[in-house]
């Protein structure tokens, strides 16, 4: 299974915007099966209402972002639970912006991690190096921190329902990305802290994707070639036509994997 994950942001600022990029959607993947990808995108909670129900069938619905707590006076939140009630399945958390603007650590993370799993949602849970820190010669260390906060206490079977997603903050909302050598590096290490923390067969069942200014034409570089199990995306999310276009280049290259493992 490879994923392709759409992180539209604050963006469609009108329900307008909603229905005209529901529209091009529709049309963009009509006809397409896309086998073998897990295809989910991430709007505003405010446009759940809008998207609930209106995208095409193989595409999921997913949260940007949620709080630790079921409900209460949390001004402002989001509930996991109101996350549930309009059809999410997935939600983003610690994504870049979140600890830059809201000075989100891994505690929090690990809270919000916690109180999803628990309501059935599945979180997609970013890491990754500052500028300063991959200068530093930190990238190791701090993915390391990260994978062993967000993980620790977990049992192997809510382990597997997380996915990790390695976007270098660095590379977030710039033209710039690691050497595909890197990526793959990154890789192995969380795997080797995985199968530290509980064994190799459940490191191994742990989706881990690349998210960092992610394109088309980056793809095969970034995801394919690095033996990541899918992509998180930002801004080309809100073209239809380039996400349209990854997801079959993950299902070609999931199929290819698949027909190597037969073989």
């Amino acid at each position: 299974m490879k994923y392709l994950i759409g992180n539209l942001k604050m963006n469609l600022l009108s329900p307008d915007d909603v229905r005209q990029y529901l529209t091009v959607l529709e049309r963009e993947t009509r006809g397409h099966l896309l086998e073998g990808v897990e295809y989910v995108l991430c709007p505003a909670s405010i446009h759940f209402g809008l998207m609930q129900g209106k995208m095409p069938s193989p595409i999921k619905l997913g949260g940007q972002d949620m709080f630790w707590e079921k409900e209460g006076s949390y001004t402002g939140e989001i509930s996991p639970i109101m996350l549930k009630q309009y059809g999410a399945e997935y939600v983003i958390l610690g994504h870049s912006e979140r600890r830059l603007y809201f000075g989100e650590t891994n505690d929090i993370v690990r809270r919000k991690i916690d109180m999803a799993l628990k309501q059935m949602l599945r979180p997609i849970v970013c890491i990754g190096e500052t500028s300063d820190e991959r200068s530093a010669g930190k990238t190791g260390a701090v993915i390391e921190e990260a994978i062993r906060s967000i993980f620790d206490g977990f049992s192997r079977m809510q382990a597997e329902k997380i996915i990790i997603a390695y976007e270098p903050r660095w590379a977030i909302g710039t033209d710039t990305t690691p050497e595909t050598a890197d990526i793959m590096e990154v890789k192995i290490l969380i795997r080797r802290v995985l199968s530290q923390m509980f064994d190799l067969k459940t490191a191994d069942r742990v989706p881990v994707l690349y998210g960092g200014s992610v394109k088309q034409a980056l793809l095969p570089r970034v995801c394919i070639e690095a033996g990541m199990d899918g992509v998180l995306v930002g801004r080309e999310s809100l073209f239809p036509y380039e996400m349209t276009k990854m997801a079959e280049m993950l299902s070609q290259s999931g199929a290819e994997e698949d027909n190597k493992q037969e073989e």
